[in-house]
């Protein structure tokens, strides 16, 4: 059977609909980056066939090896393009081109929160604003020190990382996007079936159904569309004039991103700063 993929200007129009309502903030970075650690998380359990808590322990193999598959599969769904002028996404919706996601990836979360959950004796959840985690970590909480899971109000939670963008159908339009250029296995003609296909590649069976569930939910928003799928191998981000104001990267992202990690180490070093 050959491999379907999803057609590129329907990408294109799901990623502009991912957009926020309002303009600037850090809210819009801090969530898509709790949202894209999450998926992450889910695609490792896929990939390695793991039954969670997950180790991530630096000092072990096993945990090494899981961090690495945790990174790479953090940036394959950041990551636009690469090369001389390498693109990904801080805030979906917007095109940004400022440093490397593994770096960022490693810095912030790797480095910040999971190492906090190392030396705290409570249990640590991910991300800790808004108060809707997806992810829990730490001994506490897992029953291993470098420990990872699933949040188990997930499901509930994770609706809110979409809230507030100009999309009438999130689910679908993030469907497009995590899978713009990933060809997988489906005889679908129609959008619905084929993203529930196309997933199934990806993630594991628990968010799956989840995504499917949503996705049904969507369809009396969704607009019909007539050729969702293309037979070739798409790239919709190799010319980025198409999403318009590209800043490769605005000072006011760059600052939010800054100021996200800067927070981080307040917490990790419990400076109390919020008040």
């Amino acid at each position: 059977m050959n491999l379907q993929y999803i057609n590129e200007n329907l990408t294109r129009k799901s990623f502009l609909r991912l957009r926020q309502n309002t303009v600037g903030g850090k809210t819009g970075i801090e969530r898509t980056s709790a949202l894209m650690c999450f998926l992450a998380f889910d695609a490792l359990l896929k990939r390695t066939s793991i039954t969670p808590p997950v180790n991530l322990d630096p000092d072990d193999s096993n945990g090494k090896n899981n961090r690495e598959v945790l990174t790479r599969e953090f940036s394959r769904l950041v990551q636009l393009k690469s090369g001389i002028e390498p693109y990904h996404v801080l805030n979906l919706g917007e095109v940004s081109g400022d440093g490397s996601p593994e770096k960022r990836f490693s810095s912030n979360f790797l480095t910040v929160s999971l190492k906090k959950a190392t030396t705290n004796g409570e249990v640590n959840v991910y991300p800790s604003r808004p108060s809707n985690p997806l992810l829990v970590l730490g001994l506490k909480a897992t029953g291993l020190k470098w420990g990872i899971d699933r949040h188990q109000e997930w499901k509930a939670n994770l609706p809110v990382f979409l809230k507030d963008r100009k999309t009438k159908t999130p689910f679908h339009d993030l469907a497009c996007f995590v899978l713009r250029q990933r060809g997988f296995v489906s005889s679908a003609t129609a959008l619905h079936e084929g993203l529930v296909d196309g997933l199934a590649e990806v993630f594991t069976p628990e968010l799956c159904v989840f995504w499917k569930t949503q996705l049904s939910l969507e369809k009396v928003y969704a607009d019909e569309v007539t050729e969702p799928f293309q037979d070739t191998a798409p790239n919709p981000f190799a010319d980025c004039a198409w999403v318009g104001d590209l800043k490769p990267i605005s000072e006011t992202t760059a600052l939010a991103s800054r100021v996200s990690y800067l927070e981080g180490l307040l917490r990790m070093h419990h400076i109390h700063f919020e008040d």
